[in-house]
């Protein structure tokens, strides 16, 4: 059975996006949500520049944290992140995850397949992403809140929106699992399933009712899925 899953949160996210996880799979994994610098209780520090770096600090956390067996899990732009990681955690000699799991977003070579977002002012790309159904709508009320999250968002977009991993770069040998929800725009079922280029492992994908943040929308059948994969 898998030790410990690493999370790392959406655009704009925080650690405490997995805080509901850390309580309902506590029986099966030891869920670690990864703070990204900029956000939360980092938010005095500077927000990364590029995915790469980002990979630098995550890989050096999961090396100070990791027991045994653990995996990597993603959504959205976490899943880029995460891609970006265990090609670090492979450069510097480090102790790999047993698995890499994607959720809520194209592999890299697909990620400007539509409106790129990083082209985009900061009050568009709000507009965009409160489309996806992000925040609740006492957030969108406070104009304060949503300004700060709007900075952090628009940090976080300028970051990914850089990144020019390919899989003919080179892939990982691991498994992947990939998921969507099956109404996400932003992720179509097609796109994800071309995760599998990235791995010469094993490769699942799995599509799920919901949207962008399927995984998040109390998503029982998520869930009880990954429950699965974790126990094997």
């Amino acid at each position: 059975m898998t030790k410990q899953m690493f999370a790392l949160p959406y655009a704009g996210g925080s650690a405490s996006i997995y805080n509901e996880w850390t309580s309902r799979l506590k029986n099966i994994v030891d869920v670690r949500p990864i703070e990204y610098a900029g956000h939360a209780s980092r938010f005095c520090e500077d927000f990364y520049s590029s995915i790469e770096e980002a990979a630098e600090d995550i890989s050096e956390m999961i090396r100070k944290q990791q027991q045994g067996d653990y995996v990597i899990y993603g959504h959205s732009m976490g899943c880029l992140v995460a891609l970006e990681t265990v090609f670090t955690l492979q450069h510097k000699g480090i102790v790999l995850p047993k698995a890499l799991i994607v959720s809520g977003t194209r592999p890299p070579h697909l990620m400007y397949k539509d409106k790129p977002l990083g082209t985009l002012s900061k009050d568009s790309l709000m507009k965009e992403i409160v489309s996806l159904g992000q925040f609740d709508p006492e957030v969108l009320e406070c104009e304060e809140l949503l300004e700060m999250i709007a900075d952090i968002m628009y940090a976080d977009v300028q970051m990914f929106s850089k990144y020019q991993r390919h899989y003919k770069m080179g892939t990982i040998d691991m498994p992947i699992l990939a998921m969507c929800g099956d109404s996400d725009p932003e992720a179509p079922a097609e796109d994800v399933k071309e995760w599998q280029k990235y791995t010469t492992g094993d490769f699942t994908f799995q599509s799920f009712s919901g949207g962008h943040f399927f995984a998040f929308n109390e998503n029982e059948a998520f869930i009880q899925y990954i429950t699965q994969y974790l126990c094997r």
